[in-house]
């Protein structure tokens, strides 16, 4: 059984309890697999790219003729920080509901312009609704390999989407977010799905390299930690760290003064989708 989540945010938990860890979020508009049912009623499902954790059944919707509707459209991405669904096309409209960058959306036929600079889409319930038409783009869903040089600028574009966000485990909005969380969004957001978690898994695009061949938009693994490389001896990561929060730019440049020795010593390999 298949399952849309219907939230801003849907926490993926460790285990089927709302004390437990948090594994993952699973954003607004993305279908989940629904694997089984806990006898307290949470569910535990598998998001599309392929990570596991417990939900809360209010936070999806798992009607299977809607399901199989959503799943058969095409896409808004929200790049919004966060966006507002409005009741009509209007600044003044009412908000259905809220949802973070990287919500999907389902796109009607047309892109046509009303309002305020609004755009029609439908929900998963199959009511209607208004989003600004500069704040989501069509869905990526694969990634061109003949533009190499494109693609990493998109990601690094993507993942400064985010500096100045918090750190929150298990995150991966505008409203907190960690080291994987934001490696994973930026190439998401470009249509290139690669583990969650900091590694390297087999199944994903991302493939172990040699540290000195990284390139921007590359990844760096530290034991239990990720960023992805820029150029120039410089890294966006996103850190817990006592002397930064959130997500910042650091430097492997020992006379940078955002210079990260620590991290240095501690890269155990670099990976890259090219």
């Amino acid at each position: 059984m298949k399952a849309i989540v219907i939230t801003d945010i849907c926490p993926l938990y460790k285990k089927p309890s709302l004390d437990a860890e948090l594994a993952d979020e699973s954003l607004y508009g993305m279908v989940v697999d629904v694997l089984r049912k806990d006898s307290s009623g949470f569910l535990y499902v598998r998001a599309h790219y392929n990570y596991e954790g417990w939900v809360i059944p209010d936070d999806v919707l798992d009607d299977e003729k809607r399901v199989g509707r959503w799943l058969n459209t095409d896409k808004w991405t929200v790049w919004a920080p966060y966006l507002d669904i409005k009741t009509s096309p209007s600044v003044y409209a009412r908000a259905i509901v809220s949802c973070p960058r990287g919500s999907l959306l389902k796109k009607l036929d047309t892109d046509e312009i009303i309002g305020d600079g609004y755009v029609e889409i439908e929900l998963p319930d199959g009511s209607a609704g208004f989003i600004r038409k500069p704040c989501a783009a069509p869905e990526i869903t694969s990634w061109d390999e003949s533009d190499e040089q494109r693609l990493r600028a998109e990601l690094i574009r993507a993942a400064k989407l985010y500096m100045g966000v918090q750190y929150r485990w298990g995150g991966k909005t505008p409203l907190g977010i960690d080291c994987s969380g934001l490696t994973s969004m930026a190439y998401m957001l470009n249509g290139v799905l690669i583990y969650r978690d900091a590694d390297i898994r087999p199944g994903f695009a991302m493939k172990e390299i040699p540290f000195e061949d990284k390139q921007p938009g590359d990844l760096i693994f530290f034991k239990g930690h990720v960023a992805m490389y820029l150029g120039n001896n410089e890294f966006i990561h996103s850190t817990a760290h006592p002397s930064a929060e959130g997500v910042v730019i650091n430097s492997f440049d020992p006379v940078s003064p955002a210079y990260r020795g620590d991290l240095l010593e501690k890269v155990l390999k670099a990976g890259s989708i090219f």
